[in-house]
């Protein structure tokens, strides 16, 4: 009785753990991939017991196995544009694997250190304050009302709000009597009415921390010449205090000079301190998302600080030497690094590569990745793969990197 147990476990056991590796394998395996025209075939290799076929019959399909794994390789129609196919053990679907097949891809290459601007849609709420008044104990109208934060304010009594002084203006000018707020709260409105203490120092308030906008310094990646677009810093725009992406109303990227490079310290990253020129405007931002903001460029001759860069597609890229490039001591520079890990579960976001700064040059000015070079391009085999996004506290000499088709995938959204 004692055996036949030990065996029910231990068939349980590799149930679990092969369904476990089952559904890590089925995350890992991309839904998309990327191939040029003039690319004659593509291979797609799986575990031996899993089949891939093409929806369209009429592509030709060869397969290898060996012990492990199953090669299949697909011949591409020069008139194609994509290629579906699907995962399958036996007649059992898993998933469905499309297959772009696009003219090669030139951009030119940054690593310039910019003024970013963002004014927001609305005004965002970061915190609350209590009003202390003469006559009452301390409250917090506006959370009482149910305000709550990282709410957007959009109006106040019908007016619609450019910035957090016309706010103020309204609410000391209530003189106490019930103000009308519009708030956006995710995808939602909502109505909210507030009456406003008479605080101490002698003015209206309702008690809340609000911010209309941000500023600073991060890295150029890429631009688009024939389209005219840009992208940076390959991560997006967040509220310092809230952590929530900020709505973006309007902004703009401008020429900066870089006065100081504060180099890491131990549990405190550096930064990369400037001058934003705002009389010298290189382009709008049209999109801020997670993977960076993207826009028009409007100074054509920004793009004497680039270099023309095949970009290269998710498969070509691999854990091994690589280089980044940045503007350090007023000149854009290549910095080795090497690509230590590639997280495919964390393909689409901007987690996707670990990198680590091995160049002693950057290492003795900056202590590797600074605040301000988020953005900087990864360079592979002569080829554009990433922008860096991230610096790991403890460590950094190390950070994440996104994919250059996340980044170039938010300018084709550009019209």
């Amino acid at each position: 009785m004692l055996q036949l147990k030990k065996v029910v476990f231990s068939i349980f056991l590799f149930y679990l753990i092969a369904t476990a590796l089952f559904f890590v394998y089925l995350n890992i395996t991309p839904d998309y991939l990327t191939c040029y025209k003039s690319d004659k075939c593509i291979s797609i290799k799986t575990p031996v017991f899993v089949d891939v076929s093409s929806v369209n019959n009429k592509v030709l399909k060869t397969t290898k196995n060996n012990l492990l794994f199953r090669t299949s390789t697909f011949y591409l129609n020069n008139n194609s544009n994509s290629l579906i196919c699907e995962l399958r053990i036996g007649f059992i679907p898993l998933k469905v694997l499309k297959i772009s097949i696009i003219e090669q891809k030139n951009l030119i290459v940054m690593g310039k250190f910019v003024g970013i601007k963002l004014v927001t849609n609305g005004i965002l709420v970061i915190g609350y304050s209590y009003i202390y008044s003469e006559n009452s104990k301390p409250k917090i109208p506006a959370k009482e009302a149910g305000v709550q934060i990282g709410d957007q304010i959009i109006s106040a009594n019908g007016q619609k709000l450019k910035d957090c002084d016309q706010l103020f203006k309204i609410i000391n000018s209530s003189q106490g009597k019930t103000v009308t707020l519009l708030v956006k709260r995710g995808e939602y409105y909502k109505e909210v009415k507030i009456r406003p203490i008479l605080s101490s120092e002698g003015v209206y308030k309702i008690g809340l921390w609000v911010r209309d906008g941000t500023s600073g310094i991060g890295t150029l990646t890429f631009v688009d010449k024939k389209r005219g677009t840009f992208g940076a810093l390959g991560h997006g725009i967040s509220d310092i205090d809230t952590n929530i992406l900020l709505d973006l109303k309007e902004g703009q990227v401008y020429k900066a000079e870089v006065i100081d490079i504060k180099k890491n310290e131990y549990q405190e990253i550096g930064e990369v301190i400037g001058k934003i020129d705002e009389n010298a405007v290189v382009g709008n931002i049209l999109i801020n998302s997670q993977f960076g903001i993207y826009g028009k460029l409007i100074d054509k001759d920004f793009l004497r600080y680039g270099v023309n860069y095949e970009v290269a597609r998710v498969q070509d890229v691999h854990v091994g030497d690589a280089y980044i490039i940045t503007e350090i001591s007023n000149s854009i520079q290549k910095f080795k690094v090497k690509v230590e890990k590639i997280l495919p579960l964390y393909r689409n976001s901007t987690k996707a590569l670990l990198i680590k700064v091995t160049d002693k040059r950057l290492i003795k000015i900056t202590g590797g990745i600074v605040q301000g070079m988020s953005g900087s391009p990864i360079i592979q085999d002569n080829k554009l793969v990433g922008a860096v996004t991230h610096v790991f506290l403890k460590e950094p000499d190390k950070g994440y990197g996104v994919f250059i088709e996340n980044m170039i995938n938010m300018t084709n959204k550009i019209r």
